[in-house]
């Protein structure tokens, strides 16, 4: 028996910045869930997908840069509180079932869920921020259901809230993107990069840019092989890492962060993938990035640290070299896939393809009772 007719999934902030949520509203929308997306902010390559799908969507308020420091986020958290509440005393019917895609849109909700039924999911573990693993913690008790994005994640938070049950586990793997070589190229800002990475291998590294030890290591290792390899960074430099890298690799080339997931038509481009984390939190040690997967998706071998979030995926599928990253170690570790690249390519491949994100999805909306048209 059929006990929701609706989704309404809910993202507090820049929609466009969670591909995971992406995939999820893909993925109900294709296993014939009725689904509506209520969203703060988002960039336009996020909506014009919702928009060619022909998924209803409706924006609420983002009204963060208004004061400075913690005052911003309480002002943030209270703004978007009472707009979602208004906009559910407008329209909610009994029989939908609220899907807050990220914790940071269902903590401002703690206390005020009560007649909602309603899906937390968790991008993140926030052993760093004990208050707002508390208020997860809270809110998430009364979930209907609970999504983590790694398993080792899953169980901590099943101990750390006293959940009923374990979370599904949903790794952050996109949604629609098949084996292949080389996507083609959409816009005007990936155009102007590729033209000028065009003939020149390189190794990619994207995400936000703050060890700064790793990618000295990485730029020292690529300059005493006298590599062909160009060394593309991709993402958020904040502290300014890029020059100084260049400085010890001359090949080195910075992009500022372009918005999923037209990013991907630069990465699918690549030789190597570079995949660190540090293990001073439970966060990062039990990491679960998207990254491992997009490089995946194009049967990309990776440079990846020793951690057990990276040893457990990637490292266990043959797909990537794990090590301490020193410098000699990671000259090791690129001249041995640059060997045996189509060994590495292949237990890429074979990677993305082993985790069946639609299956989950597919048992949670049974499990749950929601109809399917």
């Amino acid at each position: 028996m059929n006990q929701f007719n609706k989704v309404i999934y809910i993202v507090k902030s820049q929609l466009s910045y969670y591909p995971p949520c992406m995939a999820q509203i893909q993925m109900l929308q294709d296993l014939g869930v009725d689904i509506e997306v209520w969203y703060g902010s988002s960039a336009e390559t996020a909506l014009d997908i919702l928009d060619r799908r022909g998924i209803s969507r409706k924006q609420l308020v983002d009204p963060r840069g208004r004061f400075k420091g913690k005052l911003d986020t309480v002002n943030n958290w209270i703004e978007f509180r009472r707009v979602l509440e208004r906009e559910l005393k407008r329209s909610y019917q009994p029989n939908w079932l609220l899907w807050f895609g990220t914790a940071e849109s269902s903590m401002p909700m703690v206390g005020h869920l009560g007649k909602y039924a309603f899906v937390t999911n968790a991008l993140e573990l926030y052993d760093e921020h004990p208050l707002e693993a508390k208020l997860l913690g809270a809110v998430s008790r009364d979930a209907k259901a609970m999504i983590a994005c790694e398993r080792t994640r899953s169980y901590i938070m099943r101990y750390w809230w006293g959940l009923d049950r374990l979370p599904y586990v949903m790794p952050n793997k996109p949604y629609g993107l098949s084996i292949s070589s080389e996507l083609p190229v959409t816009t005007e800002a990936t155009r102007a990069i590729v033209d000028e990475l065009e003939g020149k291998p390189f190794i990619i590294y994207q995400g936000i840019f703050q060890n700064v030890k790793y990618l000295e290591a990485l730029a020292g290792a690529l300059k005493e092989l006298d590599s062909n390899l160009y060394l593309v960074l991709l993402g958020i430099d904040n502290h300014n890492i890029a020059p100084h890298i260049a400085e010890i690799y001359s090949r080195t080339r910075y992009f500022s962060s372009v918005p999923a997931p037209t990013h991907l038509e630069i990465t699918s481009r690549a030789r190597i993938g570079v995949v660190y984390y540090d293990d001073l939190i439970l966060n990062e040690a039990f990491c679960a990035p998207n990254k491992i997967y997009e490089y995946s998706a194009f049967g990309m071998p990776m440079l990846a640290n020793k951690i057990p979030g990276l040893e457990s995926t990637v490292g266990a599928a043959g797909a990537a070299i794990c090590s301490d990253f020193t410098k000699d170690e990671l000259k090791q570790a690129i001249a041995e896939i640059t060997d045996n690249y189509g060994k590495y390519s292949e237990a890429s491949s074979r990677f993305f393809q082993s985790t069946d994100n639609v299956k989950t999805m597919t048992q949670i909306v049974c499990d749950l009772g929601i109809r399917r048209e």
